[in-house]
């Protein structure tokens, strides 16, 4: 019997190299690849066929191979690939040399092996250390049968003789990751800017992929897998295809395109959306709790509504958003960042962009009252805006239990069983105050 391990992979400074693959990235940390595969030359009695050259990342038991002019008889995964902290274990009973750092060789029998600890028996004593305190490790003899990389055998069957098989290998790996990235670029008016949507890109692998189809996934799909999956990359680039966006069932996919490169260890920016130029409200939220006393800056609140009226009406994933402020003389100065949750069409996205400087809220329980069946407080809330404009504020206030407000000297909205708001609009460099009691009872 013979095999034959051909492989459309390239090797680049110690890189495997994948070409044409259809590649898509879920939010998880996976990546489901489809990778045209080809065998030549094959041998007439050619029963086995080899493929070793895999991202170390990937899920066991997820390769598939379909083969346009042969059958698939058994696949073979074989994953005992060699680690040196695995093979320690082999040595258990083993004279070996140890050297610490900064400390001397030493030479003792391997008595014990975990994950934190090494611990031998020397001539007159036994000694234990921590493993982050070894240089280096001397372990007797040579190394046989060594697999360096997973390997995938396959039993085939054709038809007839065939110098050529040609099919689809197909698998789950980690190694990958993509979030969105937004841009808020607010106009000098306050009241729109332009709203840019890029896709950040992970390929943390062991395997660059050249002229690949590229499409990504938002939504979190039940894998029932743990993905160690590390931020930090070597190298970053930006390219500015816009996305299709499709549904895949319940989930939203985003095809960027063909002809694409992601190299290993790099993240690649690219655009989802065509910039927009949209509007928003901006409100200054002053949150606080029954008996909460205090006086502070106001947070900055901006809503974006994702709809047709706002030259949006478009699935935005989720993600970081970062604000930034057209200044007069225009100038582009950093005003903050937020979190984006996922945003369905026709809904609203709400930010967060820190404190004010010019408008502070103050918080005062005027009178707290508490007997053995009820409790009953007045508070006064001021807010004073020392901007050249006016603005709008939202005092959101939470009493639990079974509460009633009572002589509330502005209008307010009950939200749900624990939270009211205030709405108010405060003219330039003035403030307002809002005066309310509310009272619990209880048997």
């Amino acid at each position: 019997m013979r095999c034959l391990l051909l492989a459309l992979f390239l090797f680049s400074n110690s890189f495997a190299q994948s070409l044409y693959a259809n590649i898509t990235i879920y939010k998880d940390g996976f990546a489901l690849v489809k990778q045209p595969v080809l065998w030549e030359d094959l041998e007439t009695d050619q029963s086995i066929i080899i493929w070793d050259i895999l991202p170390f990342g990937i899920v066991y038991d997820s390769p598939f191979l379909v083969l346009e002019n042969a059958k698939v008889l058994t696949q073979s995964f074989n994953q005992d690939v060699f680690h040196f902290s695995d093979r320690l274990y082999n040595y258990l009973g083993e004279r070996i040399d140890v050297k610490l750092i900064n400390e001397n060789d030493m030479s003792g029998t391997l008595v014990e092996v975990t994950d934190e600890t090494l611990t031998l028996q020397r001539r007159r004593s036994i000694i234990s250390f921590n493993r982050d305190r070894v240089a280096y490790i001397n372990l007797p003899g040579l190394m046989e049968d060594v697999q360096y990389k997973p390997t995938i055998k396959w039993a085939i069957e054709t038809k007839e003789e065939v110098d050529t098989l040609a099919g689809n290998l197909t698998y789950l790996t980690s190694g990958f990751g993509w979030e969105a990235n937004y841009r808020l670029i607010i106009e000098p008016n306050g009241v729109e800017g332009q709203f840019l949507a890029d896709a950040k890109i992970l390929n943390n692998t062991n395997m660059s992929f050249d002229k690949m189809n590229l499409s990504l996934v938002e939504g979190r799909i039940n894998l029932n897998s743990k993905v160690d999956q590390q931020q930090q990359t070597a190298g970053r680039k930006s390219t500015m295809i816009n996305a299709e966006v499709s549904e895949l069932g319940d989930y939203h996919i985003y095809s960027m395109g063909t002809n694409m490169n992601l190299v290993s260890k790099e993240t690649l920016v690219t655009r989802l959306y065509t910039p927009r130029q949209i509007n928003f409200e901006k409100t200054y939220l002053f949150e606080n709790n029954e008996k909460s006393q205090k006086e502070e800056p106001l947070s900055i609140e901006y809503k974006i509504p994702n709809t047709i009226e706002n030259n949006l009406d478009l699935p935005l994933p989720q993600g970081k958003i970062q604000l930034y402020q057209v200044l007069n003389s225009g100038n582009i100065e950093y005003i903050g960042q937020d979190k984006i949750s996922q945003v369905p069409r026709s809904n609203t996205a709400t930010i967060s962009s820190g404190k004010a400087f010019d408008v502070i809220g103050k918080r005062k329980v005027l009178n707290y009252d508490k007997q053995r069946k009820s409790e009953e407080a007045s508070i006064s809330i001021t807010v004073t805006n020392t901007l050249s404009r006016g603005v709008n504020i939202k005092l959101i206030e939470h009493i639990y239990g079974d509460w009633v407000v009572r002589n509330a000297s502005s209008n307010y909205r009950k939200i749900d069983a624990s939270t009211i708001h205030f709405p108010l609009s405060i003219p330039q460099e003035s403030s307002k105050t809002v005066t309310y009691t509310y009272r619990k009872e209880w048997k």
